[in-house]
């Protein structure tokens, strides 16, 4: 049985954006890419952010009024995306400066690990007798 934990996230602006999530506690790991990466889509489309993962969003110059949102958005997805993986995967993806970055080589490195993996039990079934 999968346990889920109610949450209220903080929108950008520090406050409360009033809606309260059931969340897996789903951390990526080196057998659960698929599962993962659902869970965070749909997270962040169920926030409006899922532009910040599936397309590079234009970063707005430091000196103008929309940067700080920007800024703050990106980080909370971010945030999200690590706090989402195991301390040995996260610490992997700090380096990252935006949402999409991390997600890119997020999907890169752990697709295909999934891919080989899956790849190497079906070889292992079919070798054995």
């Amino acid at each position: 049985m999968i346990s889920t934990q109610e949450t209220t996230f903080p929108s950008h602006n520090g406050g409360s954006e009033g809606s309260v999530l059931p969340i897996l506690g789903l951390k990526l790991n080196r057998n659960n890419f698929p599962q993962w990466a659902q869970s965070i889509m749909m997270y962040a489309c169920g926030k409006g952010k899922d532009d910040y993962l599936t397309r590079e969003i234009a970063v707005p110059e430091k000196e103008d009024p929309k940067f700080k949102t920007w800024k703050a958005e990106n980080m909370m997805v971010m945030s999200r995306l690590i706090n989402s993986m195991t301390t040995k995967v996260g610490e992997i993806f700090m380096i990252y400066a935006t949402a999409k970055e991390m997600w890119d080589v997020t999907r890169k490195t752990y697709s295909d690990n999934e891919n080989t993996s899956e790849l190497i039990e079906i070889k292992g079934i079919l070798h054995d007798p």
